[in-house]
């Protein structure tokens, strides 16, 4: 299995390393707000309040739209280079 196959698809229906990590990211805040403060198997989680969670979630939104921002940008130069030619 290649790294292209587990991408997910983006709103234009083309694979998206962006939406992928933002995804992944979420599952991963959540997760570990779900399991704060639980023991299992002798492992104790730290703590994660709803500043941690809120400031995590913020974090990881500003890096997707940077991102996103970033390509949009970058696809506009390309197609106005394109139409110079």
């Amino acid at each position: 299995m290649k790294f292209n196959d587990l991408l997910i698809k983006d709103s234009s229906g083309e694979k998206s390393v962006t939406v992928t990590a933002f995804v992944l990211g979420f599952i991963v805040i959540n997760i570990k707000l779900l399991l704060s403060g639980m023991t299992i198997e002798g492992v104790k989680f730290s703590d994660f309040s709803g500043t941690d969670y809120g400031t995590s979630l913020a974090a990881l939104g500003a890096v997707y739209i940077m991102r996103r921002h970033r390509s949009v940008k970058t696809n506009s130069e390309m197609a106005h280079k394109e139409e110079e030619v």
